[in-house]
């Protein structure tokens, strides 16, 4: 019941935070962005159409035809935070008037990395907006020799040609530099939450320190043996995985068990395998 309520607090402050960015950045600074969300302000600005209620709309054929390639359970959150943000989306553009802020490149880093918390968010919970990355699976299932890196460039081509059309050539520019922050924070964000560190220990009692590393910190070890070949003698060497804010944990560990103790740390980027993520993860 703890995780759950956990998962949908955060799943709701998600789905606020990606609607005010499209109502409060967004669409009062006229900034371009690719996805359905891109097609659905060129159709506002083109025919008055509601923007939550447009995206609402076009995704719906998307999780009918992408449902098998999305899992149930990712799709059942990925719809209900669609559906709540498109309504939270035009409740505030009918209700409020958002001014803009005068200054389109702070607006656009604004927009960047508000959207990109939002969605850091909602993909560590399971979950997402929606959007071309269902049509360009559903693409990729009919048609298995396409790339999916490529189709998805050649459908943020094809949006970015109808933003130029329709909000300008200078929209078009923001919503790049946009994208490209709200990529990076979204980096920043998996590299400070669930990033994960590979810890090599060379010592003299690795028995007493995998068996703290086990019980305190709930990993696995593997132990090799090993010979100093400055010394010639031999030590034993111990592997271990653990998540970036296991860190200072491990730390006090081996010092604590043993002070001279070898210790080498570097970065993870990616693990396969039985590694269980003790922190959220996109």
């Amino acid at each position: 019941m703890k995780n759950l309520f956990k998962e949908i607090v955060l799943l709701f402050l998600g789905c606020v935070l990606f609607s005010i960015y499209v109502s409060v950045f967004l669409v009062p600074n006229k900034i371009g962005t690719g996805g359905l969300t891109g097609i659905a302000l060129g159709l506002n600005l083109l025919f008055k159409f509601p923007i939550g209620f447009t995206t609402l709309i076009m995704n719906i054929p998307l999780f009918i035809f992408g449902y098998s390639l999305l899992g149930k359970k990712f799709a059942i959150k990925s719809g209900i935070i669609v559906v709540s943000s498109s309504l939270l989306i035009d409740f505030l553009n009918s209700h409020f008037s958002f001014k803009p802020l005068g200054d389109m490149l702070t607006a656009t880093i604004f927009c960047g990395v508000i959207s990109g918390i939002a969605m850091a968010i909602l993909f560590m919970n399971g979950a997402s907006t929606g959007g071309l990355d269902i049509s360009g699976k559903i693409i990729r299932s009919k048609f298995p020799n396409l790339q999916l890196p490529k189709i998805l460039l050649a459908q943020d081509i094809v949006i970015y040609i109808f933003i130029g059309l329709t909000l300008g050539p200078h929209s078009v520019m923001y919503a790049i530099i946009m994208s490209f922050i709200r990529s990076k924070t979204m980096d920043t964000i998996q590299e400070g939450i669930a990033s994960s560190r590979q810890c090599i220990i060379i010592c003299k009692k690795p028995d007493l320190i995998i068996e703290a590393i086990k019980n305190e910190l709930g990993r696995g070890v593997t132990l090799l043996n090993a010979e100093g070949c400055y010394s010639h003698t031999d030590r034993k060497f111990v592997y271990v995985v653990i998540q970036k804010f296991q860190l200072n944990n491990f730390k006090s560990i081996v010092n604590r068990i043993d002070p001279t103790a070898f210790v080498a740390v570097s970065s993870v980027n990616d693990i396969q395998g039985n590694f269980k993520q003790k922190s959220l993860s996109m």
